[in-house]
């Protein structure tokens, strides 16, 4: 969270020799990844961001792992640092929408800036981690200041979090203009004890005290399975299916901090990795143990891993923006102004406001960019990437103009027959899609299925992850590896959820893992689809304190998650 200047005068920004003065050297590692760096490749932009894995990308940690050390040592109400800019994010990140892609890549795309300014290095560019190619934690990011673990200058404890920052929230929150206290009380923020509960153990927790700053570990710094599954090259292609803008990024909302709903990119790969690393782990028999991390938690971006995990992120969506201008479909929200919203979708999308975002001085941006459509493009960030995973749905450029954008043909939609609960499930949907459309659906290059699940979730349920099936008899055990399991709905961070919510899955790859293992008929039966919502376990266990796994504590409530719908989509 950087300081409005407004609210302690002028702000002058620090010389590159003054924060230098307070630098630590880098780690022997880094700094042989620097010496190994080629020349980067020609480009259109100015900057690129490179794959972590390859010799610019060590060459750029070595950068980072500078600049975080910088910051670390700035004072608690310094601009820059470290911790300051992680509140940003708490107060005002939206997740669970459609401004989720855009508000990320404002938010990332200015600290680059700040972190090419205190490394002294003007190349740098947030390398990427994909995740897709390279399932675990990179190695180097267990070294030196890129582990909050291990790094003694991490704030230690909780109790010195609050003493230092707790001056910096009164400073903050008495500069706040009317617009930014509007949004801040949107998320039941009204004063910085508000945020101080949210973050310590009985709010969140959020803060994560060295050694448990990270869940991932050298160790450990795979996934589990479910997280393999999430961010497995078949998820990805099913996420970069979509043909709209909102059936890829998520759901509609009113505003930027209101969850309506979780794509198959935000919902899966995104949340999966966050909660993994963040110490959420659920083994190969469905039990789910809730360890410590800050990449769980809204105060995330403490963890380093936050900025190459959405680095790729946004890569992600550069290569849908990249399809779908490939094949003439819109980049963004429907342009449809109408009666009851003259703004339309798309001017609706722009104006949100983006009231807490800084330039690499430290400064109020103007206007114009305290919006989301000013983030719509990758624009005057004046990056590109290195190629990554998913590049196979773009199409090969075209002789002659770009084709003209167009509406992109909807999608074959089928709607659910909801049926009463059971003792296996939770609920369940028969969806009448016909057998030869399924029989396509299993192959390598047949149609994407996607199932969008409504659910009404009790509060803090989303502590405990539901499970989604496909084709499975209801006397049949479920497991992670069950043929017909899909997949569990995650969220992140810690929300409480008053509205339906929606979850969008793929089936595709279930259903074929399904039929070779019981045939073809029962992934292609001709009764259709049967989809069941159901617990992996009746409780899940926690090695830690009670309200440590996000959930209501026993008698806080005695509501069941409820499916109000099912509708699957053939693209």
């Amino acid at each position: 969270m950087t300081q409005d200047p407004a609210a302690f005068g002028p702000f002058s920004a620090p010389s590159r020799r003054d924060l230098m003065a307070g630098g630590a050297a880098i780690v022997g590692a880094m700094a042989a990844g620097q010496a190994l760096a080629q020349p980067a490749a020609p480009t259109k932009a100015r900057w690129r961001r490179w794959n972590v894995s390859s010799p610019e990308g060590k060459k750029a940690l070595a950068s980072y792992a500078r600049a975080i050390d910088i910051m670390l040592k700035l004072p608690p109400s310094h601009p820059y640092n470290w911790y300051n800019h992680a509140l940003t994010h708490t107060v005002d990140c939206p997740h669970g929408n459609w401004w989720f892609v855009v508000w990320h890549r404002g938010y990332v795309g200015w600290f680059e800036q700040v972190v090419r300014k205190l490394s002294g290095d003007n190349t740098f560019a947030f390398p990427y981690w994909d995740w897709t190619a390279n399932p675990q934690v990179p190695a180097e990011m267990f070294q030196g200041v890129l582990n909050p673990s291990t790094y003694p200058g991490y704030i230690q404890s909780l109790d010195a979090f609050n003493r230092a920052f707790g001056p910096v929230l009164e400073k903050f929150w008495n500069g706040l203009t009317p617009a930014q206290n509007q949004q801040l009380l949107i998320r039941g923020l009204r004063f910085p004890a508000d945020l101080l509960f949210d973050i310590g153990p009985k709010g969140g927790p959020m803060f994560f005290a060295p050694p448990k700053s990270r869940g991932s570990t050298p160790q450990r710094p795979g996934f589990d399975d479910i997280t393999n599954r999430a961010v497995s090259a078949w998820m990805l292609d099913n996420a970069l299916a979509p043909r709209d803008f909102i059936g890829f990024a998520s759901p509609k909302s009113q505003f930027h901090s209101s969850i309506t709903g979780f794509g198959v990119m935000e919902g899966q790969p995104h949340n999966k990795v966050h909660n993994c690393v963040g110490g959420i782990w659920t083994d190969a028999n469905g039990n789910t143990t809730y360890g410590d991390g800050f990449m769980q938690s809204n105060l995330s971006p403490v963890d380093p891993l936050f900025f190459l995990h959405h680095a790729n992120i946004d890569r992600i969506w550069d290569v849908w923006t990249r399809k779908q201008q490939g094949y003439g479909y819109p980049t963004l929200p429907d342009d449809n102004p109408n009666y009851l919203n003259p703004r339309g979708d798309l001017g609706q999308w722009r104006a949100e406001p983006f009231l807490f975002f800084r330039n690499a001085d430290g400064q109020v941006l103007p206007p114009a960019q305290q919006m989301a459509g000013a983030y719509e493009t990758i624009g005057a960030f004046d990056y590109d990437y290195q190629p990554g995973s998913g590049e196979n749905v773009v199409p090969p450029p075209r002789p002659g103009p770009r084709l003209k954008a167009a509406v992109a043909a909807k999608p074959q939609q089928f709607l659910a027959k909801l049926n009463i609960p059971s003792d296996a499930s939770l609920a369940s949907g028969d969806v009448a899609v016909p057998q030869s459309l399924l029989t396509e659906a299993v192959k390598v290059d047949g149609p994407k299925l996607l199932a969008t699940l409504t659910v009404e979730l009790p509060p803090f349920e989303h502590g405990h992850d539901l499970a989604v099936v496909v084709n499975t008899p209801e006397s049949e055990a479920v497991g992670v590896n069950s043929p017909g399991f899909v997949t569990t709905l995650s969220m992140f961070g810690q929300h409480l959820v008053t509205r339906p919510v929606t979850f969008t899955v793929p089936l595709s790859p279930p259903l074929a893992k399904l039929a070779m293992a019981k045939g073809l008929g029962a992934a292609a039966s001709d009764a259709g689809l049967n989809i069941r919502l159901v617990r992996l376990k009746p409780r899940m266990l926690s090695n830690a304190a009670p309200s440590h796994d996000h959930g209501a504590a026993p008698g806080a409530t005695r509501a069941e998650p409820e499916l109000l719908g099912v509708e699957v989509n053939a693209y």
